[in-house]
């Protein structure tokens, strides 16, 4: 199987030949599965300690860090002047210029291309807005919460509708990011993000898959009760890097339904490194998570994880070398065949 077919099958439960990992999502490289890439906003502020982003929000930076750091401003004061905000153009052809030469390599290689395009509603709300902000309108003000996610929403709209346009079947994944929980709880009920978050989700997770694009996304802390809300706006695949706050066996109850992106505890075990817990969590990940025809995509972790979260780069190689062991779906096809006969190919 290519990579492509490797994480696509993954993902509806298709039955995979092997595990499929991951390639960076900080940047484009063809050293996965899978295969990153950005529209182009006009800056890396991010990598240049800190600055203003298209959306006006000023990110800063503490010295010596190599996070995304912080927004020390607020864009948007009052959102009954959110039509006031200025949404930038996904629309623009200059976002995507470099692209082509992109696809080329990745459609060469059979990759699986994923769009990764930031924040998607309650990180790029309280980024605008103020996070006390955001979350006291979330609770006093739900109609014109609703009508600012649906404003900052659209970018996310035009952004897949530009691709599904321009090139078609050529992108298989969209990816977004909004980090809900705490270390005990979600950031708001279940039932208020039901009622102002997960129609907007719906909007723009459908958009996605009129163009034939899975959806996946990113979100740290304890979100376990909002995982359903999120399976049925439509998300496909759920990257989550802190596994322990469940705990791991809790997540069982969506194997076979829904498609994890994990590599283990990036708050604690991967941190400290020890390698015979690693080996453990791995094997505990894999049992809960992957079923008999798919649901688990490995991160395979890189530079982003091991400047940013001080994770030391022999774990991450160490974990990698623990999923090729344990892959249960290379381990089942081994039965009952000849060594000439086991898919050899990464």
């Amino acid at each position: 199987m290519t990579s492509r077919e490797l994480v696509t099958r993954t993902i509806h439960f298709e039955g995979p030949e092997r595990l499929p990992f991951t390639g960076s999502m900080a940047e484009t490289n063809f050293s996965g599965d899978t295969v990153a890439i950005f529209p182009d906003v006009g800056m890396k502020w991010w990598l240049g300690g800190g600055g203003t982003d298209e959306w006006g929000s000023q990110w800063e930076i503490k010295q010596g860090h190599k996070d995304m750091g912080q927004v020390k401003n607020i864009v948007l004061d009052d959102l009954e002047n959110l039509m006031a905000l200025k949404i930038p153009d996904a629309l623009a052809p200059s976002r995507y210029s470099g692209w082509a030469e992109i696809l080329r390599h990745a459609e060469e290689e059979n990759k699986y291309v994923v769009c990764c395009n930031g924040p998607c509603l309650f990180e790029r709300a309280h980024f605008l807005h103020g996070f006390e902000n955001t979350l006291v309108d979330i609770m006093t003000r739900p109609e014109i919460t609703i009508d600012f996610l649906r404003h900052i929403g659209r970018y996310h709209l035009d952004t897949i509708r530009y691709i599904s346009d321009n090139f078609p079947g050529r992108i298989h994944g969209y990816r977004c990011t909004d980090d809900w929980g705490t270390q005990n709880s979600g950031m708001i009920s279940p039932s208020l993000f039901r009622k102002i978050f997960q129609p907007v989700y719906r909007d723009i997770f459908d958009c996605a898959h009129k163009a034939g694009i899975d959806v996946w996304m990113h979100s740290c802390g304890q979100i376990y009760e909002i995982i359903p809300l999120l399976m049925e706006a439509g998300m496909d695949v759920i990257n989550l890097m802190q596994p322990n706050i469940f705990p791991i066996e809790n997540l069982s109850v969506f194997r076979g339904k829904l498609c994890f992106e994990m590599c283990a505890d990036a708050q604690t075990t991967l941190v400290e490194g020890n390698k015979k817990i690693l080996a453990d969590e791995i094997q505990r990940l894999l049992d809960a998570c992957c079923a008999e025809n798919g649901g688990f995509i490995e991160v395979k972790l890189d530079r982003m994880y091991y400047e940013g979260d001080n994770i030391a780069e022999e774990t991450g190689e160490f974990c990698h070398r623990e999923y090729r062991l344990r892959d249960p779906f290379r381990l089942r096809s081994r039965v009952g065949r000849s060594p000439e006969e086991l898919p050899v190919k990464e």
